[in-house]
């Protein structure tokens, strides 16, 4: 089925073909409906809609796989890379189109350390959508699947070498809603800081999928972007500014 408006289908081909360097896998969490209807602490929303958009998009280049993974069939696959909620699309760079058929096609698959200790991070791998990239941030993930591609967040040299510096755990969430036009400035920042730095995860998240994240985070505008629980702010601010906020997220004084 065509999700890709056809207008845009030479345009986006384009951009993939003549812009992508390595293979980009998009790790692909989902929820089959004919399996369990629900799965104990794991939301479930446009499962169907985001699997037939990603298999679009794959479609366009040979150098875009993707790989899904049934949380209720698979549930090692959620707990390997923390998914908490569905759909949930991670983006992660092959070093050559060869290694997508090495890659193991089931997270059952992996050695013991890897399950224990979780897979090693390449990157791309904490740059995610929870909730369907669409509309606005379909652009957002054409972006995010070039830079992935190429290993690099395209951030200026000073932001770059702060945001490498950052040497604890950082989780980065920016709500959005495919509507909003300013959304994926926010969005594009958390996930360029987290393809700089293996440390910081980036969840941009689909608000209006997921009420009960809204209303927890007390999300009334978007974008909104909370880090580590601890700092949060409003609106789109300068990529200075941002990194501050996530150093202080970061730090024991927050």
């Amino acid at each position: 089925m065509t999700i890709i408006a056809e207008t845009d289908r030479a345009a986006v081909r384009d951009l993939l073909a003549n812009h992508l360097e390595s293979a980009v896998e998009l790790l692909f969490f989902t929820e089959n409906r004919s399996a369990c209807s629900e799965m104990a602490g794991v939301e479930r929303t446009s499962c169907d809609e985001t699997a037939e958009l990603l298999s679009d998009l794959a479609s366009l280049s040979d150098r875009v796989q993707l790989t899904s993974h049934d949380v209720v069939t698979d549930p090692l696959s959620a707990t390997t890379y923390n998914v908490s909620a569905v759909p949930t699309v991670l983006i992660r760079r092959l070093e050559n189109p060869d290694n997508a058929e090495r890659e193991p096609s089931n997270l059952g698959d992996r050695s013991p350390e890897e399950r224990r200790t979780g897979p090693t991070i390449r990157p791309g791998e904490g740059v995610r959508f929870v909730g369907q990239p669409g509309g606005y941030e379909f652009t957002t993930l054409l972006s995010d699947i070039v830079d992935v591609s190429k290993g690099e967040s395209g951030l200026p040299p000073a932001i770059l070498a702060a945001v490498h510096a950052v040497d604890r755990p950082v989780h980065i969430q920016v709500f959005v809603t495919p509507a909003c036009p300013s959304c994926p400035r926010a969005a594009r920042l958390a996930h360029q800081m987290a393809m700089a730095n293996p440390r910081i995860t980036a969840d941009v998240i689909e608000v209006n999928e997921f009420p009960e994240l809204s209303e927890r985070y007390q999300v009334r505008s978007v974008p909104k972007t909370v880090i580590n629980n601890r700092v949060q702010f409003d609106g789109m601010i300068s990529e200075a500014k941002f990194l501050e906020a996530l150093e202080r997220a970061a730090s024991d004084d927050a």
